[in-house]
């Protein structure tokens, strides 16, 4: 750990309207009877915009819905409200959660109960982000359950999932390449590049949560990218293999998206510049400590907006 923390729950899983960028996302991978997998993502951000995704991976078939409306918070706790969208603990003195969130022909409907403590960023929950210093947590274990909605049926699905949170001053001018990894052996990995508007390297981070929810830090690990993908509906290009390795934990782990077409589109059919990333479900194998591993993810890959200098 580093220094004394810097986030206090359940108080700061609520807004904090002195910052001007803050965000809550959901990533989760479910499974439904028949064991047929889905992804979904949630994200909620203070400006007034929300993003849901739904990934039915058996037919590679990607869906979502970005919509800009007002955002209404709490301070002190989490309650998040959205027209019917609703995102909030369900008990004060436990980590459980309720995230119901409703897009045109897609929907999510999820209780999950978190079976870890809070990880904190960087071990105090400050980190360096891409326009300095953020406030960041991750909730990395969520035991999922309930149920998501695809253009004409609704399926039963259970599984695993983390929520994020983060606030800070200034989003900056860089991106970033950000990874969330569960393993099977109840261990989790979130790590990220920063990268400035050339694409070098301007900060990393790695941390590792393992089963018995001690904590390895560190910023030396190698990330490097092994295939990309090229959308056809924005012409960005984006990485969909990785390797990862970090030698004091002899972790090595190839990453590999569960199919390419996962970007979000965002502003298309508005006055702005289009501002598409990448935001999907990857499978993980490898080696920790030793001994194979394997696994699920979810990464998101940020860069500016078009037409950013």
């Amino acid at each position: 750990m580093i220094g004394q923390p810097k986030i206090r729950f359940p108080e700061d899983e609520g807004a904090h309207p002195d910052f001007p960028a803050e965000w809550w996302y959901g990533h989760f991978n479910l499974t439904d009877s028949q064991g047929r997998e889905y992804g979904a993502m949630a994200a909620y951000f203070s400006v007034g915009l929300r993003i849901l995704a739904i990934s039915d991976v058996e037919v590679e078939q990607f869906y979502h819905a970005v919509s800009s409306s007002a955002l209404h918070q709490a301070e002190g706790f989490l309650e998040l409200h959205w027209g019917r969208d609703h995102w909030y603990r369900t008990e004060h003195d436990s980590f459980s959660y309720r995230l119901e969130s409703h897009g045109p022909e897609i929907g999510l409907n999820l209780s999950a109960v978190l079976e870890k403590p809070p990880l904190l960023g960087c071990g105090n929950g400050v980190v360096r982000w891409s326009g300095g210093d953020s406030y960041y947590y991750s909730l990395t274990r969520l035991r999922a359950k309930g149920q998501i909605e695809l253009p004409g049926r609704t399926v039963d699905v259970e599984g695993i999932g983390v929520m994020d949170h983060q606030w800070m001053a200034s989003l900056g001018r860089g991106g970033w390449d950000w990874f969330c990894i569960q393993l099977d052996n109840n261990t989790e990995i979130i790590f990220w590049h920063i990268v400035n508007l050339s694409e070098s390297v301007e900060s990393r981070d790695l941390t590792i949560m393992f089963s018995d929810s001690s904590v390895h830090h560190t910023r030396k690990f190698a990330l490097e990218r092994l295939d990309s993908w090229v959308s056809p509906e924005s012409g960005r290009e984006y990485g969909v293999a990785w390797r990862v390795r970090e030698k004091t934990r002899d972790l090595d782990l190839l990453i590999r998206a569960r199919y390419p077409q996962q970007e979000v589109r965002m502003f298309e059919s508005l006055s702005v510049p289009n501002f598409p990333f990448w935001e999907g479900g990857m499978a993980v194998s490898g080696r920790l400590d030793g001994e194979a591993v394997s696994g699920v993810g979810y990464v998101e890959l940020v860069r500016p907006p078009e037409g950013a200098e």
